[in-house]
């Protein structure tokens, strides 16, 4: 009802002219995060809307949220055939890191009741300085960055209303503000170690998915350029410290609750803990 209510008053003739369209339908995405309900499948109440359109949405989404500090980094997803084929997708996209969706390893996520949250192992990599420049190789991409660290992506993209999620809803919604659980850094950082990785995922110790670094693009710098490319061509500042997230490394499964760790073998680990939201509380992942 509070969804119906505010687009009504958006869309009533006196406000449509104070402010555009795709303005219009950030407010309608900030409106429903700030309440910490669902998102709104934006192509259901307007199916024209393009991939464009959406980032632009996205921006302005991103811009409100972050007044007072820049994102803490970037990530990308449908970086796998089956993540695009999940989507209907022949790309990519680029999502921004808010500041509290970064959760430091050993984190406790609280899964609401309602929500479809999902969990995928995946690598993070920290800038060591600003990219001002497309990237031409992926040699360039590894001189940029100072470290790599596992990481968990746990990805909610609960929605309000009937209609099915489609690509552009999900880079309006910045991907549905997703958390990431970040752990220490990996010892060795190049290339050739870093593709080398396969992990297992495990929840109260039994095995419930594999994956390794090379889903991703075929390789993980190669992953890295790409995001950093598009970065720039989003209009996106990168700054020495912010994080980059490649993607899932496989398909996410159903966070059920328990003790979860993620295992990269030589490289390192990486623990934290599904619970159950009080019922009636906010979602916390919003």
């Amino acid at each position: 009802m509070r969804l119906r209510l505010f687009i009504c008053l958006i869309f009533w003739p006196a406000a449509a002219s104070a402010w555009s369209v795709l303005d219009s339908w950030a407010d309608v995405v900030l409106t429903q995060i700030r309440a910490r309900q669902p998102l709104p499948i934006l192509t259901t109440l307007d199916p024209a809307l393009t991939i464009e359109d959406a980032y632009s949405i996205q921006r302005t989404v991103v811009r409100e949220l972050t007044l007072k500090t820049p994102p803490a980094g970037f990530r990308a997803d449908l970086t796998t055939p089956m993540g695009r084929a999940r989507l209907h997708s022949d790309r990519a996209i680029t999502l921004a890191i808010l500041k509290d969706q970064w959760l430091n390893n050993g984190a406790t996520i609280l899964r609401p009741a309602s929500s479809k949250l999902r969990v995928a192992p995946a690598l993070a990599f920290t800038l060591g300085q600003p990219v001002r420049r497309q990237l031409l190789r992926v040699s360039d991409a590894w001189a940029y960055i100072r470290d790599v660290r596992p990481a968990v992506l746990l990805l909610d993209d609960t929605a309000d209303g009937p209609g099915r999620l489609q690509l552009q809803d999900l880079v309006a919604a910045n991907g549905g503000l997703a958390r990431v659980v970040v752990g220490s850094p990996f010892a060795r950082a190049d290339p050739q170690s870093v593709d080398a990785i396969f992990l297992e995922m495990l929840r109260a110790g039994v095995v419930v998915d594999r994956a390794k670094a090379t889903n991703v693009m075929g390789g993980q710098y190669a992953a890295v350029r790409w995001l950093l490319n598009d970065l720039l061509v989003r209009g996106w500042t990168s700054q020495a410290g912010q994080l980059l997230v490649t993607g899932p490394l496989s398909e996410p499964v159903p966070a059920q609750v328990g003790s979860w760790l993620v295992d990269y073998r030589d490289q390192g680990k990486l623990e934290f803990t599904i619970g159950d939201s009080p019922r009636g509380a906010p979602n916390p992942l919003r």
